[in-house]
């Protein structure tokens, strides 16, 4: 199939919206290598693109078709098989396609031989985008895995992208004994993805924690994508919860942030012996048993 972009580019402006929204219609007609005719239409207010393909040549059973790609992504690949005078309507939504990441956006329309665009301005909160479909946490499962060969903790965070677009993200987990674990976190169009995360926490204490996914920088709120909560023991049901999205110092800056909950804070004598255990009780009380011991040798000495 051979593709010739044409030069003609209407371009219109949205409110900021992710949703419904007020905005022009625009129609273009195009013509396939082959004659056969395409009405066009983009309806901003409603996030779709509207074709009608009509056969007028003298051929019955002519094949033709159209690609729609939007922000770069294809939302929609159609044959269609045209009798003489036969005519047939379609109906793409296009909000699978939008990049939330970005401001300015496109919508093209290719068929054999033509093509034509609509440019279009639409401003998206990414932790918030309506019904444009965008990644998110779906679950967090507190277990152990096998970690640079060594048994661990870990935190098994599943990621969904039910969107069209490929967006590059990244993972961070904060929990109450691990100052932040960073991943890549990219995940298909359309399909889900789990990271096991490698947490510093003991696996016999209840954890609690956050992840952040996000696409652009930690410390602030552009291209930040879903935050949640959990908190649970490892091997049992993990209480997931979502959180507004909140920019922190990742753990390579000065006063980096560091994950508290009241809840689940370690108790002084954990704090005392640094997580340090044996035999599952704290190493500061057999420091002091130590120390005792010491001070009893002195006194009968």
């Amino acid at each position: 199939m051979t593709i010739l972009a044409v030069g003609i580019v209407i371009t219109t402006s949205l409110p900021a919206t992710a949703g419904v929204s007020e905005g022009p219609t625009e129609k273009r007609t195009i013509v396939d290598s082959d004659g056969v005719v395409f009405n066009v239409t983009f309806s901003g207010p409603d996030s779709r693109v509207q074709i009608e393909a009509k056969n007028p040549t003298k051929w019955d059973d002519e094949l033709t078709g159209y690609i729609i790609r939007v922000d770069g992504q294809r939302v929609q690949n159609q044959d269609i098989r045209l009798d003489q005078g036969e005519q047939r309507t379609d109906t793409v939504n296009i909000t699978p396609g939008i990049n939330v990441n970005e401001d300015n956006h496109t919508v093209t329309f290719y068929t054999y031989g033509n093509s034509t665009q609509f440019n279009f301005t639409r401003e998206i909160d990414s932790t918030d985008s309506g019904d444009v479909p965008t990644l998110y946490i779906a679950d967090v499962e507190l277990t152990t895995g096998t970690v640079k060969g060594k048994e661990s903790t870990v935190a098994n965070v599943t990621l969904v992208n039910p969107s069209k677009q490929l967006y590059s993200t990244k993972l961070m987990v904060h929990t109450v004994g691990t100052d932040g674990s960073l991943y890549p976190a990219s995940v298909r169009a359309e399909s889900s993805r789990t990271i096991t995360v490698e947490l510093l926490d003991d696996r016999d204490d209840e954890i609690a924690g956050e992840a952040r996914l996000y696409s652009g920088n930690l410390t602030t709120e552009e291209g930040a994508m879903d935050q949640v909560e959990f908190a649970g023991e490892v091997d049992s049901e993990t209480d997931v919860w979502n959180t507004s999205y909140d920019p922190v110092k990742p753990t390579w800056m000065g006063d980096n942030y560091q994950y508290h909950n009241a809840s689940y804070s370690p108790g002084l004598d954990e704090k005392l012996s640094g997580g340090q255990k044996i035999e599952g009780i704290p190493a500061v009380y057999f420091v002091a048993v130590l120390i005792v011991g010491w001070i009893a040798v002195r006194k009968i000495r």
